[in-house]
């Protein structure tokens, strides 16, 4: 999900000590950009957006009940070339808390090589240049999440009250399956068995990391874990 960092000329000197995190569509950034549950809240990236930029910064998650705005939802776009336009999300990136909708808010990139234009998307905010629809009057809104007095969890306009349904798409887990629609084959391991606590000892609430925590557990010697030299071809 991450990978050591190889020092440029041109880039800083404290970045040559930080791990690299690339915003980026290319696999396997794809799908780590999109997780909910980041596992390295507290690490300091040198984060490489698509343009070239680098900064260093920390990654927080969009957790499932923050986020809002769904792949396949409508949304209108608040601002740059398309400002009000409705499109359809069609993907969300949830470390970098961008969108993607479908044929707007486009970038035209010269081909050379094959004398042609090339059409892409560029991302948009998802706080602050898209907005859901109110389904009663098409306009942009604000919403937040509520409960029916079924005990259902739904999202409801600020501005009318209205709920607004969540589309098929909202369901997708982060490796972009379906749990309704998936069918388990027989390398699948069984729901019991993933659940299943083996090493109970262990806690994720440990000062320590998880190699220490393991050598106490067995009561091994500290000494035995050492940092062998990394060769880079």
């Amino acid at each position: 999900m991450f990978q050591r960092p190889n020092p440029l000329p041109n880039e800083k000197k404290e970045e040559k000590y930080l791990p690299i995190w690339h915003f980026s569509e290319k696999p396997p950034w794809n799908v780590a950009n999109r997780i909910s549950e980041f596992p390295y809240p507290n690490v300091t990236w040198c984060v490489i957006h698509p343009n070239g930029r680098k900064e260093a910064r920390k990654l927080q998650p969009m957790l499932p009940e923050d986020q809002l705005i769904f792949k396949g939802d409508r949304v209108q776009i608040l601002c740059g070339p398309d400002k009000g336009r409705v499109g359809i999300v069609s993907s969300v990136l949830k470390i970098r808390r961008l969108v993607y909708v479908d044929g707007l808010n486009y970038r035209l990139t010269a081909l050379k090589k094959y004398d042609s234009l090339k059409r892409s998307e560029d991302p948009l905010d998802i706080d602050t240049q898209v907005a859901l629809l109110d389904p009663s009057n098409n306009e942009p809104c604000k919403c937040s999440w509520r409960y029916t007095e079924e005990g259902n969890r739904v999202r409801v306009s600020l501005q009318t009250g209205h709920v607004i349904p969540l589309p098929a798409a909202a369901r997708h887990l982060d490796d972009l399956t379906d749990p309704k629609t998936a069918v388990a084959s027989s390398k699948d391991t069984c729901e019991p068995v993933v659940c299943n606590v083996s090493l109970k000892s262990l806690t994720s609430t440990s000062d320590v990391n998880f190699e220490k925590s393991l050598l106490k557990d067995l009561k091994l010697k500290d000494d035995c874990l050492k940092q062998t030299p990394t060769y880079w071809y």
